[in-house]
């Protein structure tokens, strides 16, 4: 993964030798910009060094555990791109030191800095020499045909696949549902070519379910071909593998014959003269490339035959390739069906192979920590039947099962399957997917927070029109897609609002990142802070520094509450090059003034903390550009102003001080109540993407809402009145760019219509959250006609009827109601077809379900907090006589009525019984809402 590291660095020379900063200084003093200069051409030509090696690293970074040579080559390349990282820091820190100061204190500080310099360029050119005497070593010992002759061969193989077909039916467990659709797709005897895509991360057993299904079905086609495509596949070597297969599964036809010699022509003519009339199966496993598929499919015509394709797959954009109806997405194992997998191996020798005991609270525990992925729960079950059945060592095991799982070479099948997936990574993602192993296991990630994070490290390389944050999240579901991130949730919209890392792959990155000296995790197995490491991440409060330099430290993340102030205050001195401090859910009442010494923070995250002042050192740290303090009442200083590289500020229920709206590279401020400085100069803040404002007032309102209409790029918008302000709006007009508004406040009534009908244009809105008590009847009129509204939460309605017709909100999935007013609902046929999601608030008015319920024919989730008693027993009874129609029955069998104060559901219409459950992870309070950045 060191290629990760070369990236990175990369990266930050380009930014250092295309910064604006570096081009003023270099015109100033005579003595400086000669040392200058020769600090850019060391710079420059240590970067020219370092992409002559960087594509032998990709290559050979897969084969240094055959060479010691090349496992030395690495961890030299690794050492000297910290030293190089280190330095390019130190300039930076001293470049912007004097280029953010008066003329007269910046001309003294250039002449001080001139010796800086000087020492600065002998370092880099101490590191060139290295790297030249690296590369003399590289070529001297032949590194490079080491790599060659261990590299596979190209155009993949069927090995892998063969070790498959002698896994036992009886050995694969949980695949029933799959197998009977994928089953019904292959025995289809429609007369065309369909392709089926079989997609799921690494080990998760895509290759075991087809390898059932092909020898179920095999006998019923004319011709069956199963290859291996792998990671280095060769168009032509494809195409040969399938012919050589035909061969082998027909022995009566010479169709191989100096097949060697074919060119790509004759190679598919000769595939397509042999599928001619017949009906044919192709397996191509482990497809990795849209491009491998594209390349054969010409040989592989159907010829109005029936053909079945089937490509297993680890990347999603692979499974795109077919309809959505033809993709089996194979997930992990449910519990009942790991812990029968993993007996059968793990107990193989017992009577029943059924486990002991007094083993089955620790077979729970492994099994757990497997997390359903078959090659994991068959790998960790083989070294179980190697140890003795006894607790001890049972416990033992589980306590070291992480390290077990990277350095046991019982387990190396699932490591090296796992390891091909990151390998076979891109050398910007590499960086990023380590970094996820620095969050707790079974840790629920936020996207904002992982994208700030990179971001912060200096991660994601920029390019035209696309800002930080939006590359950020675009390696986000790279990885998702690569299944090395699983989405936990999603938005309306479809973009990840919180994903997660298997056990197993965290175990990976893990051992990787303590390899490569890029994190270090101190839990409760590893308490000491050891080494040189890039990041640390706190997971335990007994932690404790030992006696080497970590001065080096980038990230330093802490995930404890219970944190003792004086030994993070001690441990920060030491950081001086640091970019990340995060310490979310620490509750610090006070930051240590060594925070303020961190020239080089990009990242400073005091979310959930009890700090209620922002110091005026603040002002030192010139390179911050995430600001996250939504703790208290933050109260925060002038000296806030002067951070010009500021790109995210939240806070929570805080005035900004004067001047906030100068810092023009802002693109999030949220948190921040409204006076009028801030409305007045608003307007410079053009590149904005979400704002959130509260205690606004009418007076303010012309101002603001002309501002708002310039941010052009903005998405997300929160508007919260001062409280018992009426706003008038009829001079709002959002951007086009908007995705999601948020209108806390009373509107003026003559407005309402206008700005209705005003929001039918947005084609990009998805969310609306109105709330106040002016809206009316004649407001949702209007608002029915928005074709894009995907959610929609209507807060304070003043009106008696509620009517959607016919047409209304055709993309609506979530529909949130309150109102003390409203009496009756009705939904005509054909109204809010993909409404899935339905919320009832406090509406003490509304006796009866609404009329044309049975219409939402998509509906899944319909909650009703405190409903009237009666409508209880009413709709109780209706589903007990069991007289409705089938529609009827099926909305009634989603809806739950629930208590609004204990959060209990006071009946549940689906069961017979009357009882009272607690109701597990819903919000009891309707009215909540969160901030206006869209998750």
């Amino acid at each position: 993964m060191v290629d990760g590291i070369i990236g990175s660095l990369l990266i930050k020379i380009g930014v250092v030798l295309g910064t604006e900063a570096t081009k003023i200084v270099c015109s100033a003093l005579k003595g400086e910009v000669s040392a200058l200069s020769r600090f850019r051409d060391e710079i420059s030509d240590i970067k020219e060094e370092i992409l002559s090696i960087q594509g032998f690293l990709r290559e050979s970074e897969r084969f240094r555990e055959k060479s010691e040579n090349i496992k030395n080559y690495v961890r030299e390349v690794r050492g000297v791109a910290f030293e190089i990282e280190d330095i390019i820091d130190e300039f930076t820190y001293k470049l912007d030191e004097k280029h953010n100061e008066g003329a007269i204190t910046r001309t003294i500080k250039k002449i001080r800095h001139v010796k800086t310099w000087h020492q600065l360029t002998k370092r880099l050119s101490r590191i060139k020499a290295r790297i030249k005497d690296i590369e003399e070593r590289r070529k001297r010992y032949d590194m490079s045909g080491i790599v060659m002759r261990a590299a596979p061969q190209a155009g993949g193989s069927w090995r892998s696949a063969d070790d498959e077909h002698f896994v036992k039916e009886g050995d694969v467990i949980g695949i029933e549902e799959n197998k009977n659709m994928l089953m019904e797709l292959l025995n289809d005897d429609k007369k065309e070519q369909k392709i089926i895509s079989v997609w799921g991360m690494g080990g998760v057993g895509k290759t075991a379910l087809v390898t059932q299904v092909y020898k179920a079905v095999k006998n019923s086609f004319d011709a069956c071909v199963w290859i291996t495509v792998s990671q280095t596949w060769d168009r032509d070597q494809l195409l040969r593998n399938i012919l050589l297969e035909f061969q082998r599964e027909n022995e009566n036809e010479n169709i191989s014959h100096r097949i060697d010699s074919l060119d790509h022509r004759s190679l598919v003519e000769k595939i397509q003269r042999y599928l001619q009339s017949k009906k044919y199966l192709i397996i191509l496993d482990d497809v990795w490339s849209v491009d491998a598929w594209r390349s054969i499919r010409n040989a592989l015509s159907s010829d109005g035959k029936i053909g079945r394709i089937i490509l297993t797959t680890r990347i999603r954009e692979v499974a795109l390739l077919t309809r959505e109806q033809q993709i089996i997405e194979v997930t992990p194992l449910q519990m009942n069906h790991s812990l029968d997998l993993f007996c059968k191996t793990a107990f193989e020798k017992n009577e029943g192979k059924t486990c002991p005991p007094e083993l089955s609270y620790w077979a729970m525990k492994l099994v757990e920590r497997c997390r359903g992925l078959p090659l994991a729960i068959l790998a960790l079950a083989g070294l179980m039947a190697c140890k003795e059945q006894n607790e001890r060592e049972w416990k033992k095991v589980y306590e070291d099962l992480e390290h077990e799982l990277a350095e046991n070479p019982n387990i190396d099948y699932v490591n090296k399957i796992l390891n091909l997936s990151f390998e076979e990574l891109p050398f910007y993602l590499k960086n990023c997917i380590l970094y996820c192993s620095i969050f707790p296991e079974d840790y629920i990630i936020e996207r904002n927070r992982l994208v700030r994070l990179w971001v912060g490290e200096g991660f994601i390389e920029k390019r035209e029109k696309r800002t930080l944050e939006e590359l950020a999240e675009d390696y986000i579901g790279e990885l998702v897609s690569r299944c090395l991130l699983q989405v936990t949730e999603r938005n309306l919209t479809g973009r990840v609002k919180e994903c997660s890392m298997h056990d197993i792959i965290r175990a990976l990155a893990l051992s990787k990142s303590k390899e490569e000296r890029f994190c270090m995790v101190c839990d409760s197995l590893v308490n000491v802070i050891v080494g040189d490491v890039r990041r640390l991440s706190i997971q335990n409060k007994n932690f404790e520094r030992a006696t080497d330099d970590i001065s080096n430290l980038r990230s330093f993340v802490v995930f404890n509450k219970y944190i003792n102030l004086e030994k993070l205050s001690l441990v920060l001195r030491s950081f001086k090059l640091l970019r990340v401090l995060d310490l979310q859910d620490v509750p610090l009442e006070k930051l240590p003034k060594e925070v303020f010494d961190l020239f080089n923070l990009h990242f400073l995250g005091l979310k959930g903390t009890k700090v209620a002042e922002i110091p005026k050192a603040i002002g030192r740290l010139q390179n911050l550009q995430v600001l996250d303090a939504r703790s208290w009442e933050v109260s925060l200083p002038k000296e806030l102003t002067t951070l010009r590289k500021l790109r995210h500020l939240y806070i929570q229920s805080a005035v900004a001080p004067n001047g906030i709206c100068y810092l023009k590279d802002l693109q999030t401020l949220e948190g921040v109540k409204a006076d009028d400085d801030l409305t007045e100069n608003i307007i410079n803040l053009t590149g904005l993407r979400s704002l959130c404002l509260s205690d606004v007032t009418n007076k303010q309102c012309a101002k603001l809402f002309l501002a708002i209409s310039n941010m052009s790029q903005l998405t997300s918008l929160a508007i919260d009145a001062e409280n018992g302000e009426v706003l008038n709006l009829s001079t709002f007009n959002p951007p086009s760019s908007l995705q999601k508004l948020l209108l806390a406040c009373d509107q003026c009534m003559e407005s309402l219509p206008q700005l209705s009908i005003s929001l039918q244009n947005h084609k990009k809105l998805a969310m609306l959250y109105l709330s106040g008590s002016t809206c009316n009847e004649d407001t949702i009129f209007h608002l029915q006609a928005c074709p894009f509204l995907l959610e929609l939460h209507i807060r304070g309605y003043v009106g008696k009827r509620l009517c959607f017709p016919e047409t209304a909100l055709p993309k609506l999935c979530k529909l949130s109601i309150r109102s003390e007013y409203l009496n009756q609902i009705e939904i005509k046929r054909g109204a809010m077809p993909n409404l899935n999601e339905l919320i009832f608030g406090y509406c003490p008015e509304l006796m009866d379900l609404p009329q044309g319920l049975e219409y939402l024919s998509n509906l899944e989730s319909f909650i009703w907090y405190s409903p009237d008693k009666g409508l209880v027993v009413k709709v109780r009874k209706e589903r007990l006589e069991n007289q409705c129609s089938e529609a009827r029955k099926r909305v009634l069998s989603v809806i739950r009525f629930i208590d609004i104060l204990s959060g209990k559901i006071i009946e549940n219409v689906t069961n017979d019984a009357d009882t009272n459950e607690e109701i597990m992870n819903e919000d009891p309070n309707p009215d909540t809402h969160e901030g206006a950045t869209i998750q």
